[in-house]
């Protein structure tokens, strides 16, 4: 199963990006191949913020557009969703309690260990080192 990033999202939705052409790429794979793909709503509804920002987006967009690209996404395009479970509240817990753990990358910790604990095996974000050491078998940077 894979899964992507709220940045490949991002890039994919800025057409004025550098990177938006790479990030097109990917997200019309998940569109063209639904059964294969799973978003989590972490990634959603950081998408949905990430579209109304104007620092991140040149035009940013309506909260009616914004919300619509994301019920597209979760209702629409085929694309199977899931969401943080309590029971995934141990193994989080335990990975942000290590002592090195840096406290920058718990949402990121926790969207990782979501997706694997939902069957995600490839991830696709432009930041892979924040995603190492999850447990997801291959995390992958489609931009660089």
């Amino acid at each position: 199963m894979n899964s992507l990033d709220t940045n490949i999202l991002v890039y994919a939705a800025n057409r004025g990006a550098p990177e938006h052409g790479k990030a097109l790429a990917v997200v019309q794979t998940m569109l063209a191949h639904p059964s294969e793909w799973i978003l989590a709503d972490h990634v959603l509804w950081e998408f949905y913020k990430a579209q109304r920002h104007p620092r991140i987006l040149e035009r940013p967009r309506s909260a009616a557009q914004a919300a619509a690209h994301v019920r597209f996404l979760r209702e629409e395009s085929g694309v199977a969703c899931c969401a943080y479970e309590l029971p995934h509240f141990a193994e989080v817990l335990a990975c942000l309690e290590k002592s090195r753990f840096p406290y920058q990358r718990t949402h990121d910790a926790i969207l990782g260990i979501t997706l694997r604990l939902h069957g995600v095996t490839t991830f696709y974000t432009r930041n892979e080192a924040d995603f190492a050491g999850l447990g997801l078998h291959s995390v992958i940077n489609p931009i660089d």
